[in-house]
Order: structure tokens, then sequence, then C-alpha cells
């Protein structure tokens, strides 16, 4: 929108006089220092909602796009979140409930595949700032349980008694993969034991991933 500084105007007695008088009437001046430019002032454009510190909070209906995999789903209302190169992140607070996305190149070798997932998987982990039970790794070979979501076929594993600022919840570590030759989906999403609402949330924003 764009906003206009509107300046003075003549005023309408003045108008109705001449009129009235049927004389000449000189057009009235404007006031000392009023040009005939008028200010268009334009406001900043939105946010790129390309990191925290923008502090962009979604909306119902807001879409979040995981670039690095091609997908995009729908963040709780109200929660913060970013979308970046290799990473998209929602959270509800920096304390609270979160989900994030990112990606991984499969590949035909099994030990080039397994370290490639556990790389992406390293940096999840590190932006979500939780931390696993001692000893948990994830089974690659045999997910805790798989969902198909908007056709992006999910395989999901749960680690019980992750933590995040003290808090102890359930870690859901997310894996798809995509199209042939793309990259693979790769995700986590946490809620404390104790937040109905955060893990509501969380399993939203996964009910909703959807591939471009």
């Amino acid at each position: 929108m764009v906003y206009r500084t509107f300046k003075a105007i003549a005023p309408l007695a003045l108008l109705l006089v001449a009129a009235a008088c049927g004389g000449n009437t000189p057009e009235p001046k404007p006031p000392e220092g009023d040009g005939a430019e008028k200010t268009v002032e334009t406001p900043p454009p939105p946010p790129k909602c390309e990191s925290l510190d923008e502090k962009c909070a979604a909306k119902q209906g807001t879409t979040a796009t995981v670039k690095s995999a091609k997908v995009v789903f729908q963040p709780a209302e109200k929660w913060t979140y970013a979308q970046g190169e290799a990473q998209t992140i929602a959270q509800a607070s920096e304390e609270g409930a979160i989900v994030v996305f990112g990606s991984y190149t499969p590949d035909k070798d099994a030990k080039k595949d397994a370290a490639a997932r556990e790389a992406a998987l390293a940096e999840l982990i590190k932006t979500t700032t939780v931390t696993l039970p001692k000893g948990y790794k994830v089974n690659w070979k045999k997910p805790d349980n798989t969902q198909e979501v908007n056709g992006v076929k999910l395989n999901v594993w749960t680690a019980a008694g992750s933590e995040r600022a003290k808090k102890k919840g359930t870690l859901l570590v997310l894996q798809a993969p995509l199209k042939d030759g793309e990259p693979a989906l790769l995700g986590l999403g946490f809620a404390a034991d104790d937040d109905e609402a955060g893990m509501g949330a969380v399993s939203k924003a996964i009910e909703s991933i959807k591939a471009e």
C-alpha cells in the first residue's frame, strides 16, 4: 500500500464567496513552503523469513518451504519460522515444541549414503538443540512407524527421553525418499511430555508435508 501525504487545500468558504460576488477572485496561494510535488512514502518490503532473527510468525494457512528438499508444510499458527537454504525451522519458542526439516543426497553406495544421512541428522539435531537419550542411534533399516501424508511416504523413528531446555519429551525422526536422483527429506519434531498443544502442533505440521 502506498501512503500519501496530502497538502493543504484552499478553504471551501473562499470559493463560495467568489462565486456569490461574481468577481474575478485571484486563486488562493498555497502556504509558503508548500510545493506542488506530493511526498510518497513506500513501506518497507516484507521480510523474507529466512532467519529466526526476522521473527516471522506463522498465520493460519501460512506455508513454509523446505528449499533443499522441494517440499512445503504449514507451521502452527503464531509459531516463529525461518526458511533457510539448507533447513526450515518452526518453533513455539526457543525452549518449546519445534520442527525442523532438511535433506540429504542419497547414494547408491551404502556407506556413503549412511554417512550423508548421519551428517544431515547431526545438523538438524544441532539446530533443534535437542539432546538425545544416551546411547540412542537411529536404526535406519527398521523404522518404528511408517506414514503416508499427501503422497509422501514417511519413515518415522521415536526417541523417547530426549530433552530440550531441560524438558524431557519425545523426538520424532522423519525420513522420506522423494523423486529419483533428488535429495531425500529428513526432519525432526519435538515436544515436551507435558506439552499437549505442542505435540498436536508438531503432528499437524508433519501431516501437512507436501511435495512441491
